[in-house]
């Protein structure tokens, strides 16, 4: 954590006072390495909040009846400051774009503007996945978005799994892992990646071990 930490920190340090120096040159430019220092802000606090999250133990009396699972905040952050970059540097261009009427010029305008308007549209993408409601478990079961909910009794092998990317060039570097909610459903796998949601691994497999306590338990009842 304290190299993570480290790491976003001086290349945020290294954003700011580049952004501060070109703000008497190229004031465009300089926005976008404040937004990068931002980003590395943000980065900073996801770290941090990261690892203090995990440490969280969940037992029976501080679990809800019903656990409500949205994306990352601070992933959704740096998402859209990242795109608004890709969007003030098509602004820049198409500001500072001399429009002639001919092919060359009417082809680089149509790029320029779907280069903006598509980063756009995604920052509008992630600002909608704020509010979604990804993942619903409660005392009858499991429910992914808008699907029909799995049902405990349908439902076997719930775990957090982890999958490492491999690949012939990295064969013996560093292996990036991902994180999967894992169960059955009437002999059905089902995998769901959950690093970028705002709940961790680690809590996930404490809150589906008190869930199934529970239907087990209401069922002995």
């Amino acid at each position: 954590m304290k190299f993570g930490i480290i790491f976003y920190a001086i290349l945020g340090s290294l954003a700011l006072f580049i952004g501060i120096y070109l703000l008497q040159y190229f004031i465009p430019l300089s926005i976008i390495f404040f937004i990068a220092s931002f980003i590395n802000g943000v980065f900073i606090y996801k770290e941090y909040s990261f690892h203090k999250s995990d440490k969280i133990e969940y037992d029976e009396n501080s679990v809800p009846d019903e656990i409500i699972i949205k994306y990352s905040r601070s992933g959704r952050i740096i998402a859209i400051a990242t795109y608004g970059i890709f969007v003030i540097l098509g602004l820049f261009f198409l500001l500072g774009f001399k429009f002639k009427f001919n092919g060359a010029a009417i082809f680089i305008l149509c790029i320029l503007l779907g280069f903006t308007g598509y980063f756009m549209f995604k920052i509008i993408s992630e600002i909608k996945k704020i509010s979604q409601i990804i993942i619903s478990i409660n005392g009858k079961g499991i429910q992914v978005k808008n699907n029909t909910r799995y049902l405990w009794s349908e439902i076997q092998l719930e775990k957090i799994i982890v999958k490492r990317l491999v690949s012939r060039e990295s064969k013996h570097d560093y292996k990036p892992e991902i994180n999967y909610l894992y169960f059955f459903h009437n002999n059905e796998k089902i995998e769901i990646n959950i690093d970028d949601f705002d709940i961790t691994d680690g809590q996930l497999a404490q809150v589906l071990k008190i869930f199934r306590g529970r239907f087990n338990n209401s069922n002995i009842v």
